[in-house]
């Protein structure tokens, strides 16, 4: 292996020194993904990068991807960093590609209705432009605000729109990649957009950054709705607040979102700005249309909602949702961390997920939200977060949140979402047999495993040692049960909202 200082002059030699960073703070600073890790972590991973690296062009990402081969440092690539399980992280320290420089909206077709844009944009920045050209994106994450393009394809996102609009991989008409061998893929022709042909988009969709790096994709658009209006519904209970959403479905109606937040969600909001929305258990349900067709879908809403004792709360809460939709996660200020549970469950058992969720919350004595949306007309995410503070000891057990409600969403006929290093036990229980073929896949284009390697499939250490270099997916697993079960013989609940109102009292 190269020495690092000559790697460092080999990296200023291809991107200048303003865009490769190598200070101990600018390392820490992508050290962890959205989910807060325990200190503890860095006993076993080398979690702080070598260097960042900020590439502002396709042909500079193929220039970093082949140095590795002359340096031999590991290549993680990294988007907004919104992710959950330690997918954009590295494990081996190694060069850690920022793709945020590369974040132009490059060009709309209103002919084909596509919009083309670098991989580093924000799915906030894209909607923008689109609605700017009057025309709207179909599906966007949850996560918009801070989720990139290619961060949100590689981690097989969902979010807003799916059930009238497709999925987040309908919505790609082609990507272009830089594989391992750095070499430039584009996914699709543009005859072959629509997937008629020969078109490998959906290889790259969810593979978490271990088959290459994207750099541009081709977006389609739609027209801009005339109307959207958000409603919102309070509800006696929150699994009142599920039925209703499979209600929606079962009626046939299609609004563009639709999701459930508990009380608690608003309890920490309260603590934080005092004018939040009252706490309830609550369902917000975003329609779009014409002015006729909106009218008929409020009511018809009105009416599933009724049904379940759910009462219809003032516009100006819904209006104050929808506008914050992008920004759900503000109570990681309560607690300095945050914890997202990202799972699939088969809609017809959503009032019975929000309710084991609730279970495995209060078991494991943590503050936290359950939340709920829509997928399609068959599957719903159920996404609760819990508060965490990862400057104690004690935070990182609740990692084991994570993996007793993965344990249930499997129960339930749905599985976790994400891998990353920290959940790679589950790929097997997801694919069973099949597992050694995604495994087949990464050999064939990244035989040496240097562009995210030791992740999704295997955990790899920073320890160059036989026995030590890497965990058995089931140790992962065994790892966070432990930390469950740690988490379950805490002798208090956690107390967050208190702590936080002294210390403004104070």
């Amino acid at each position: 292996m190269a020495s690092l200082d000559y790697a460092y002059r080999r990296l200023v030699n291809t991107l200048g020194p303003e865009r490769v960073a190598r200070s101990e703070f600018e390392r820490m600073v992508y050290s962890h993904d959205f989910a807060s890790l325990p200190k503890i972590a860095l006993l076993q991973w080398r979690l702080y990068p070598d260097f960042v690296a900020l590439p502002q062009t396709t042909e500079e990402v193929a220039a970093l991807v082949k140095l590795s081969d002359e340096s031999l440092l590991q290549i993680t690539p990294r988007g907004g960093g919104t992710g959950w399980c330690g997918g954009s992280v590295p494990n081996r320290g190694g060069v850690l590609v920022d793709m945020r420089k590369m974040n132009n909206v490059l060009a709309l077709d209103p002919d084909t209705r596509t919009v083309t844009v670098e991989a580093g944009a924000t799915w906030k920045e894209v909607e923008d432009f689109v609605e700017s050209k009057g025309f709207a994106l179909p599906t966007i994450p949850l996560n918009a605000a801070g989720s990139t393009v290619g961060g949100s394809i590689n981690s097989g996102s969902t979010g807003f729109g799916g059930l009238r609009g497709g999925s987040v991989r309908d919505a790609i008409a082609s990507l272009e990649v830089i594989l391992p061998n750095g070499s430039l893929l584009k996914t699709a022709s543009q005859a072959d957009a629509g997937g008629q042909l020969a078109n490998l988009t959906p290889l790259f969709f969810g593979a978490e950054g271990t088959l290459g790096i994207v750099t541009k994709a081709i977006l389609r658009v739609v027209p801009k709705p005339e109307i959207s209006k958000p409603l919102t519904y309070a509800f006696p209970n929150l699994a009142a607040a599920a039925r209703c959403l499979k209600g929606i479905v079962d009626a046939a109606l299609t609004p563009y979102h639709a999701a459930l937040m508990d009380r608690d969600h608003f309890v920490f909001d309260r603590a934080l700005e005092a004018d939040s929305p009252d706490p309830t258990d609550l369902a917000l349900v975003a329609v779009q249309g014409s002015k006729d067709d909106v009218a008929d879908q409020e009511k018809a809403m009105d009416g599933l909602a009724a049904k379940e004792q759910g009462t219809k709360l003032p516009p100006a809460v819904g209006d104050r949702l929808w506008r914050d939709r992008y920004n759900n996660y503000s109570a990681r200020r309560l607690s300095r961390g945050l914890m997202v549970s990202y799972n699939l469950v088969p809609l017809r058992r959503l009032p019975e997920a929000v309710e084991k969720a609730m279970e495995i919350r209060d078991k494991l004595k943590l503050n936290g939200s359950v939340q709920a949306h829509i997928v399609d007309t068959t599957t719903a995410a159920l996404d609760p977060y819990v508060l965490m503070d990862d400057t104690k000891p004690s935070g990182g057990t609740a990692l084991g949140f994570v993996k007793r409600m993965g344990d249930a969403a499997f129960k339930m006929e749905g599985h976790p979402m994400g891998l990353g290093l920290f959940l790679v036990f589950n790929l097997r229980k997801m694919h069973g047999n099949a597992t050694s073929a995604y495994s087949a896949v990464k050999g064939v284009f990244d035989p040496r495993k240097k562009i995210n390697g030791g992740k999704t499939f295997e955990v790899w250490t920073k320890y160059p040692w036989p026995g030590l270099r890497a965990i058995p997916p089931p140790g992962m697993a065994i790892g966070l049960e432990v930390a469950a079960i740690l988490r379950r013989v805490k002798p208090t609940r956690d107390r967050f909202v208190r702590a936080y109102e002294h210390t403004k009292e104070g």
